[in-house]
């Protein structure tokens, strides 16, 4: 009877999150929030590792990892002496115009220091990520030309917590930037190592590279420029947005840096 009223609570949840990601305008193409791992707490998870088991707990079946413990509504991944893992079910990615992004909540075990990577078909997904104490919110855009993938989650030194896994669209208004009479512009090379270059840029007066936390990490001013080289030593190796702002519309890119 409890479990039966607690995933009653969880689809209604997951349906208010669906109708409100709707109503925004964002499809939601796979979800998970770990709700059945009831047992154990964040400050003290179980001690018994449900790898095995993962299907009979998640919504959709599929899953596979190591060294998975339920934590009271989330997981905890790996332990202090072995790394752990968690992959999805396979995803379909093909027929969505907007920009795919996977969304998720992690954390490390408080006061250790942890690493965590992330990837698509063992595609990674920008730079490995460090976790704080407190729960904190990643999105990272998935390469459009993916059919399809699972997504890993691995531990690569030490655990962590994991919550709230989302894949979901989300419209960054370049295809309607584009009717409006903006200019596609060229990228090349891409991915690149040192220097990168921007063409077309002459109906645009600014360019902004972005991180997948959303810092600008460059700021540069193009009107008046057909053609911008700029330099990506001072930038660590992974993916970056990159927006081209004209006076009332943007454009939204994504650039690699390689090693």
């Amino acid at each position: 009877m409890k479990r039966s009223l607690l995933l009653s609570r969880s689809a209604v949840t997951i349906l208010f999150l669906i109708v409100e990601l709707i109503l925004n305008g964002q499809t939601v193409i796979f979800y998970e929030n770990f709700s059945s791992f009831t047992t154990g707490t964040h400050s003290s998870p179980s001690t018994s590792d449900v790898s095995g088991v993962l299907d009979s707990r998640t919504q959709s079946p599929g899953w596979t990892g190591s060294k998975i413990y339920s934590a009271g509504g989330e997981i905890k991944i790996g332990t202090s002496d072995i790394s752990g893992w968690i992959e999805t079910p396979l995803i379909d990615f093909s027929g969505y115009e907007d920009t795919i992004v996977l969304k998720f909540d992690i954390s490390r075990w408080p006061g250790i220091q942890s690493n965590v990577q992330v990837s698509v078909n063992g595609f990674m997904l920008g730079n490995s990520i460090t976790p704080s104490d407190e729960f904190r919110t990643f999105e990272i855009p998935i390469i459009s030309d993916i059919d399809s993938g699972k997504i890993k989650f691995e531990s690569l030194a030490k655990r962590f917590f994991l919550d709230n896994i989302m894949v979901i669209t989300r419209n960054i208004t370049s295809i309607i930037a584009l009717k409006d009479g903006l200019i596609p512009v060229r990228i090349f090379p891409n991915p690149a190592r040192d220097v990168i270059t921007f063409s077309n840029l002459k109906t645009y007066k600014l360019l902004e590279i972005s991180d997948l936390n959303g810092t600008i990490r460059k700021s540069i001013k193009s009107e008046g420029k057909d053609i911008i080289e700029v330099s990506l030593a001072d930038l660590q190796p992974g993916l970056y947005f990159v927006r081209f702002l004209s006076d009332k519309r943007f454009i939204v890119s994504r650039i690699i840096r390689n090693y």
